[in-house]
């Protein structure tokens, strides 16, 4: 049977005796201690269904996806595992793609990358990319050319309306957005947006899908702006602007979220609480822009994001050492309000979740963990640990071992291991430790067994542990998820 502490006080009792008893600063002979609050109805927060999603880049189309075959039996079946959610086709390149049902894609080098213009994308390569997202149980998010002008400065949308009318006969499921990271379109294209008109843009754009109707309930959501950093950055001053003004022609208001620049970052920049700490600040300074514009209850994702910009860091961003960073991120945007994240990227760049022969990298097998045990509601609880240890607290999946329960996740980045405690709580504990031989590695483990898929796509079994509540152990350099079959109020509903 599900464990509930018999009083209502429990939760202020626990965290009263623990000031009472703990020293001014946990040290690394302290206990972590975890104090869930029982009777609070309701959760802090409840994240999108889709709350995990993940992305191709554009740019990979104009590449005809040279490394990677999109009609694969394999790659389908390693999606799977990701649905339901999004599959985002967005990125820079989004800001010169065209559509013609009947050009051939030329493939471009990388040198031709940086300086092309334009390029076509053909009814073939849609029809295969709607066809993967069908096949593995996820929907396109996909992103317009916002960068086709007219006179006068307004967006053109007729290549836009060639697109979406061609899906409309195919009845493709599809959402939308418009535009990618307009706060460096000077930079990448000598183009310079004016939030004003990105709102009437959006609005065109809203009317043109409202126009058709497997279209008029599909969801449109931008502007896609880089990250917060301070509220008087250029990304900063477009969201502003862009939600004062355009707020009611969006569903969700999104910016893309990096820690760092890959070309730049070493290891230790995955592994600093500090750094994973530039994502709360960042969540704020966006959660003051919103609240300012008068959309202090909009929808906010996350809309692109992984550790590092620029393709992430060679040898770091699609090892174990960026697990960290990307559980932690999870835990912190579903507390902070985020409703949903894209994850950069499913396959391509040095971020990737696939390599080029389809063979899972450590955050594909955190990211179909986390999907399948952690569910929308985050529970209302109080963790008392030292800094390089990052807890959450969620309800978990709807059932679980037959029994309502919690899930308590985390990681920590020290060398030793932590002693964790769970305030009123004695009974058994589902335990799935991740871990890897060293940082670097792109083998995960799963309680000490390594995760694996054959050249067929089939998986390993993931499969958890079953521990003693009082021998709750976070290991040094690992993360875990903890399945506790303990009844909260916040969850009842999960």
């Amino acid at each position: 049977m599900p464990h509930r502490p018999s009083s209502p006080m429990i939760y202020t009792l626990g965290l009263l005796l623990y000031v009472m008893v703990a020293s001014p600063g946990i040290t690394s002979a302290d206990d972590i201690l975890v104090v869930f609050n029982v009777e609070e109805k309701l959760p802090v927060q409840k994240t999108n269904k889709n709350f995990l999603n993940v992305a191709i880049d554009t740019s990979q189309m104009m590449k005809n996806f040279s490394n990677i075959d999109i009609r694969d039996d394999k790659l389908v079946k390693l999606m799977k595992p990701l649905a339901p959610g999004y599959l985002r086709i967005g990125g820079n390149m989004a800001s010169s793609l065209l559509f013609d049902p009947n050009v051939t894609i030329t493939l471009y080098s990388d040198a031709d990358y940086e300086m092309r213009k334009e390029f076509t994308m053909s009814a073939t390569v849609w029809d295969d990319l709607n066809n993967l997202a069908k096949r593995s149980g996820l929907k396109i998010l996909f992103d317009l050319n916002y960068l086709t002008r007219l006179d006068g400065d307004k967006w053109d949308p007729s290549n836009a309306e060639e697109l979406i009318k061609y899906s409309a006969k195919r009845n493709y499921s599809l959402d939308w957005e418009l535009g990618n990271e307009p706060n460096l379109y000077p930079k990448h294209f000598n183009y310079t947006p004016k939030p004003e008109q990105m709102a009437e843009d959006f609005s065109t754009c809203r009317n043109l899908l409202n126009s058709y109707p497997i279209y008029n309930t599909s969801l449109l959501v931008g502007p896609a702006t880089t990250r917060p950093t301070t509220m008087t950055t250029p990304a900063s001053k477009i969201l502003s602007g862009f939600v004062k003004h355009g707020k009611d022609y969006v569903d969700a208001v999104t910016w893309h979220h990096y820690y760092f620049d890959g070309r730049e970052a070493n290891i230790s920049h995955f592994m600093n609480p500090d750094v994973f700490n530039l994502l709360d600040t960042q969540i704020t300074n966006s959660k003051e822009i919103l609240k300012e514009a008068g959309a202090k209850k909009k929808s906010m994702w996350l809309g692109e994001t992984s550790s590092a910009f620029g393709g992430g860091a060679p040898g770091l961003s699609n090892t174990f050492v960026a697990t960290f960073i990307w559980l932690d991120k999870l835990g912190l945007a579903a507390r902070q309000g985020i409703d949903l994240v894209i994850r950069q990227a499913l396959f391509g760049g040095n971020y990737s979740l696939l390599d080029s022969d389809l063979n899972p990298l450590p955050d594909w097998w955190l990211s179909i963990i986390y999907k399948k045990l952690v569910g929308r509601r985050v529970a209302p609880c109080k963790i008392f640990a030292p800094a390089e240890v990052r807890l959450y607290c969620h309800c978990a999946r709807k059932v679980f071992q037959g029994t309502k329960s919690v899930v308590l996740f985390g990681l920590n980045v020290k060398d030793s291991a932590e002693n964790v405690k769970i305030s009123e709580y004695a009974g058994d504990v589902w335990e799935y430790r991740l871990s890897a031989k060293y940082l670097t590695s792109k083998k995960m483990q799963l309680n000490d067994k390594t995760l694996s898929v054959t050249s067929d796509g089939i998986l390993s079994r993931i499969s958890p542990v079953k521990i003693k509540s009082n021998n709750l152990k976070i290991h040094g350099h690992s993360l875990v998820f903890w399945i506790i079959p303990m009844e909260l109020a916040s969850c009842s509903l999960e």
